[in-house]
């Protein structure tokens, strides 16, 4: 609403000079006032005086509109401008039972317009067209804009929406679900690709020694480092506190395995910052790929297994290969809760 007032009180002070060429010297004065009622409510509605400044700006307005009219002697204009009138008590933040009220008295006015004294008692002149045919333009304007800004509006509030639903709100990288659903689109689509499943080395101790501030920021810094490491068809997304998958279409072990060393090399060359204090973290890393088995979980539960063999073997290391079981030894192993919580949302 703050930016429809500043909207109208830009337009109404294009109109301003042109009421006072054509000799309505009373209705500039009028126009006057109003810009100095919509500046009043730009500043109410900044305070959040809400009703105040649509109740201030909207007398303001219909009264130059009825004034005007009973001036040119036409009022086909007003019911114009009653319409965008409309559309700012719609726009605003007044309850319900108040819009439908204000609505039911627009109407009337509009309505009754016609019957106000002075209205259709003169045929038009050429200065009273040119003054009317201002303000329909004038109006259309303000429309048409309004109309584009609540379009801009709706649609970076759709891709927000959409970017929150895919995203980790923390790293910004996909959330689990939506790495999930890429894997599961490459395994029905029976594309080949490598996934890396990626895991920070005593991350407890950072949250433990340094507080889970600290440890939100490494983890947002090994986002950073795992996408920056990715080429732009491949994805990186959080599947538990400081777990990462990172699925690499169209990649075979030998390959996901350069990626995953890069990761750690950058890693060390580049390690987190917090409160001016280096947190130096390392990465265990298990690979798998698509042609290892015969269904997605399997793959899955493969690059996890081979994650906890990285660990068990001191961490800070990558394992891409052996450790391959049957699907059904999920409870003779270990998977890690993030993996666990992916496999029975997503239904694998």
């Amino acid at each position: 609403m703050a930016e429809i007032y500043l909207l109208a009180l830009c337009l109404q002070a294009l109109v301003a000079p042109w009421l006072y060429l054509l000799g309505y010297e009373v209705l500039g004065h009028l126009n006057l006032v109003c810009l100095l009622a919509y500046t009043l409510a730009l500043r109410l509605h900044r305070r959040l005086w809400v009703a105040l400044a649509l109740g201030v700006k909207l007398s303001a307005f219909l009264s130059l509109l009825i004034y005007g009219a009973s001036v040119v002697g036409s009022g086909s204009s007003i019911v114009y401008c009653l319409l965008f009138a409309e559309v700012e008590l719609m726009l605003s933040d007044l309850r319900r039972r108040t819009k439908l009220l204000l609505t039911a008295g627009l109407a009337l006015l509009a309505l009754g317009v016609e019957d106000l004294p002075g209205l259709n008692s003169l045929p038009l002149g050429p200065r009273d067209h040119l003054l009317a045919n201002i303000v329909l333009v004038a109006v259309f304007a303000m429309l048409c804009m309004v109309i584009l800004r609540m379009l801009t509006i709706t649609d970076r509030h759709e891709y927000r929406y959409r970017r929150d639903a895919m995203h980790d709100s923390l790293t910004l990288v996909l959330n689990r679900r939506a790495i999930f659903e890429k894997a599961s689109a490459y395994w029905r689509q029976q594309t080949p690709f490598a996934m890396i499943l990626v895991d920070a080395d005593h991350f407890k101790e950072i949250n433990d020694n340094f507080g889970h501030t600290a440890g939100d920021a490494v983890l947002h810094h090994l986002a950073g480092v795992l996408s920056d490491a990715l080429r732009g068809e491949d994805d990186v997304g959080r599947v538990g506190g400081e777990e990462f998958l990172l699925l690499l279409p169209e990649t075979g072990i030998a390959e996901a395995v350069t990626v995953a060393e890069r990761i750690r090399v950058r890693l060390a060359r580049r390690p987190c910052q917090f409160s001016g204090q280096l947190m130096p973290v390392t990465l265990s890393m298990g690979i798998a790929c698509a042609d290892e088995g015969g269904h997605l979980q399997s793959i899955i539960e493969l690059a996890d297994r081979r994650l906890y063999a990285a660990k068990s073997a001191g961490r800070n290391q990558v394992v891409s290969e052996g450790h391959v079981e049957s699907a059904s030894s999920r409870n003779a192993g270990r998977l890690s809760r993030g993996v666990q919580d992916a496999l029975e949302s997503e239904g694998l």
